[in-house]
């Protein structure tokens, strides 16, 4: 099939999809891109990422409000809407997170259960609360089985974001709310929902057997204290403190950043034991790392990590350059921290493989490969993790930004700068190719390659466990 996109809209094959007929855009350099319409019809094709990336295709997301995601950039566009849209589409979402809510439940915990789900709204969100009934009547389950569910909704057990406020415009006391996939996207709901009463059964069933116990105890109590206290002000009130559900959240949430941070950190010395695996080879490097290990082989002034840091640095400099206003100083603290850990870890691995001698060819071409293989994991492992990028390519993504061209584009059009400058340092001062070789040229490919293997072996995976 043959895409193109143009001012008008997106044609997939001879048919053109104009841009008001769109409803989501997500891009994703590793995987198949895709888009949806309105009519819930949806296009994908690892193709489609040149063609959904076009600057045409950018200007009409924000001309006619197309939800955008770009996974690998980590870049949105939420679709919005105004408050009297939203019921309509709120009033869609409930019934179909009932009766999954229900089907769920009833299979779980019997037939004589059901969900109770009603729609609270704080001053910046949308929610859907979920309450456990038996045979029609609400439970009052115990405190660590709840959430604080609002005022109008106390006994729910569960709830979801559906719509969130962007911005508020104090003259008009108008809202513009983000909406959720939940509400737009009806397998994305049932998704969600029975993944909320899945935690809940598992949580239930554990605890029922104490609740019985529970309720007994507490008759025998009532009934004891009934026929030897007398009444009113001698009695004593025992209250349950009710848990802070945001404070734990915000726990939750640190320890999820911290699992993170783990796998990028991870993913970091895995990389570089690739790179390092690729230098014992002797058959060139990948592209990112030709420059700084060619410069290496000719001044000892810096070990291959210390040159590593000095075009990281470089690389930074790049960013704020071109970002000025925009640069996040916050993001520019953490790749300068990364680019120095990168550049120990480099060196660290180096010194691990020192002592090894290939001989023949075959030897360092086997190893080459089984350096691409690892180098692939360990940037694979790092754009999985999702909370950082190191200065290679956050400079690749600013310069993507501000000129308007594909990232893709952007980093194909580096790495050939690197090989190119690193050849030129290598026959200048050693007069052969030493630094870069056939092995930056099958790293520049392999590695991408591979990146794609890794994450179509994890999506199958994890697809399959979604299923089960």
């Amino acid at each position: 099939m043959h895409y193109y996109s143009s001012r008008e809209g997106i044609t997939v094959g001879t048919t053109l999809i104009p841009y008001d007929r769109i409803h989501r855009i997500e891009l994703d350099m590793e995987g198949e891109s895709y888009f949806t319409t309105v009519d819930h019809e949806t296009y994908s094709d690892k193709k489609l990422f040149v063609v959904l990336s076009h600057p045409d295709v950018y200007d009409a997301i924000r001309r006619y409000n197309i939800a955008f995601k770009d996974v690998y950039l980590r870049q949105f566009h939420e679709k919005t809407y105004k408050e009297e849209e939203l019921m309509p589409l709120l009033e869609e979402t409930m019934p179909v997170a009932k009766e999954c809510a229900d089907r769920y439940i009833q299979e779980h915990l019997g037939e004589e259960y059901a969900v109770d789900v009603k729609l609270d709204k704080d001053y910046e969100h949308y929610h859907l609360y979920f309450s456990l009934q038996r045979n029609g009547e609400i439970l009052n389950l115990p405190h660590k089985m709840r959430i604080s569910g609002g005022k109008k909704v106390p006994t729910s057990f569960e709830g979801m974001t559906l719509v969130e406020l962007l911005e508020w415009d104090p003259s008009s006391k108008e809202g513009v709310y983000g909406v959720t996939e939940e509400v737009t996207d009806p397998e994305e709901c049932r998704f969600l929902v029975e993944s909320k009463m899945k935690d809940f059964c598992e949580l239930y069933s554990r605890e029922s057997g104490k609740l019985d116990r529970n309720e007994e105890g507490e008759k025998s109590r009532e009934q004891a204290t009934e026929s030897h206290e007398p009444s009113g002000a001698g009695r004593i009130e025992l209250r349950t403190k009710p848990q802070d559900t945001a404070a734990k959240a915000l726990v939750r949430r640190k320890d999820h950043l911290l699992i993170r941070y783990s796998v990028f950190l991870v993913g970091l010395f895995i990389a570089s034991m690739g790179v390092a695996i690729s230098t014992v080879a002797e058959l060139g490097t990948s592209p990112v790392a030709s420059v700084p290990y060619s410069v290496s082989l000719v001044s000892t002034a810096l070990t291959f990590g210390g040159w590593l840091n000095l075009l990281s640095v470089i690389q930074i400099f790049v960013q704020v350059l071109l970002l000025k206003k925009k640069c996040d100083p916050l993001e520019i603290v953490v790749q300068t921290i990364l680019a120095f850990v990168y550049g120990f870890l480099t060196n660290f691995s180096c010194s691990l493989l020192e002592d090894m001698l290939l001989v023949t060819y075959g030897e360092k071409l086997l190893f080459m490969f089984l350096g691409c293989a690892v180098l692939a994991l360990g940037i694979w492992l790092q754009y999985k993790a999702e909370v950082a990028m190191l200065p290679g390519e956050a400079m690749n993504r600013a310069i993507s930004e501000v000129t308007g061209k594909s990232y893709e584009n952007v980093k194909i059009f580096f790495d050939i700068c690197y090989i190119a400058l690193a050849a030129v340092i290598c026959l200048c001062f050693l007069h052969e190719l030493k630094g870069v070789r056939e092995g930056s040229i099958i790293a520049a490919v392999l590695v991408g390659v591979l990146i794609k293997f890794y994450n179509k072996i994890y999506d199958k995976v994890t697809k399959k466990g979604k299923h089960e």
